[in-house]
């Protein structure tokens, strides 16, 4: 047997050694957790959070959130949450929400009263974080409401996301031709999401431009969003070139070139 091998068996036989021990240690710190002796289960858990067991990941993580038996530290309940999310375990993922609900109900208090006022980056702030439930309940009107608020200032990402609350019938009566005037009029100043947006509503034929087949103009519209960094643009650009023949083809790369010259480079 080659050293190669030996070394693989020792370190299969080394885990499976120490696989029962990492559960019987892991189900005693569990009810020292349970009955709130944190001294007691802290240098336990340490030592399986090393390991990357999710369940102590969790647990030290919430020590920490909490003061529970160590001085809190918000960052250190973070690191730990995320090392278990990317784990897939539903308890570190619900962790992080509730660590960054807390930033977000304070960032709230700004944005509210800056909203309030007529700033139009904090309305648009204020409609993501109603449509997507930042630090608050989601409220798919409210978020509709202040990004028409901030889109009626003439903020680019506000009128892109106008755009997607008709696309998607967000807080308002779905309706295509309201997007595509609402992500134009951001993709027209260079918005890299606006293009994407636009590009799927022509490949879907819901487009208003009929100067071109739909295909061409979703092309144009995807490889601009491409050239801007969307890399799912990027991806979808290509299967767009398979649907068309040579000279839609070298119809939709001059388009394309257009609407580089004009709606990109402008604003690099």
């Amino acid at each position: 047997m080659s050293k190669k091998t030996l070394l693989a068996a020792a370190g299969l036989l080394l885990s499976l050694h120490q696989a029962p021990l990492l559960a019987a240690d892991l189900g005693k710190v569990s009810q020292a957790f349970e009955n709130k002796e944190y001294s007691a289960a802290f240098d336990d858990l340490e030592e399986l959070s090393k390991e990357g067991v999710p369940d102590a990941l969790n647990m030290l993580g919430q020590m920490y959130e909490n003061g529970w038996g160590v001085t809190q530290d918000l960052e250190k309940a973070t690191a730990l949450f995320k090392r278990g999310a990317n784990q897939g375990h539903l308890e570190s993922v619900n962790g992080l929400r509730r660590l960054k609900n807390v930033e977000y109900r304070e960032e709230l208090k700004s944005v509210q009263a800056s909203a309030e006022a007529g700033d139009a980056r904090a309305q648009n702030r204020l409609g993501e974080m109603y449509e997507f439930g930042y630090g608050l309940e989601r409220d798919p009107d409210q978020a509709y409401s202040w990004y028409r608020r901030a889109a009626e200032q003439k903020l680019v990402a506000a009128q892109h996301n106008l755009g997607r609350c008709y696309n998607f019938g967000t807080g308002v009566e779905q309706n295509f031709t309201e997007a595509e005037l609402w992500y134009r009029e951001a993709a027209q100043q260079g918005h890299m999401d606006a293009m994407f947006f636009l590009g799927t509503l022509y490949s879907n034929n819901h487009g208003l431009d009929q100067s071109a087949d739909t295909n061409v103009i979703a092309y144009a519209w995807m490889h601009n969003s491409a050239q801007l960094g969307n890399a799912t643009a990027a991806a979808i650009e290509k299967r767009l070139l398979m649907k068309l023949d040579a000279p839609q083809t070298e119809a939709a790369q001059v388009l394309a070139e257009k609407y580089l010259d004009t709606y990109v480079r402008p604003f690099k």
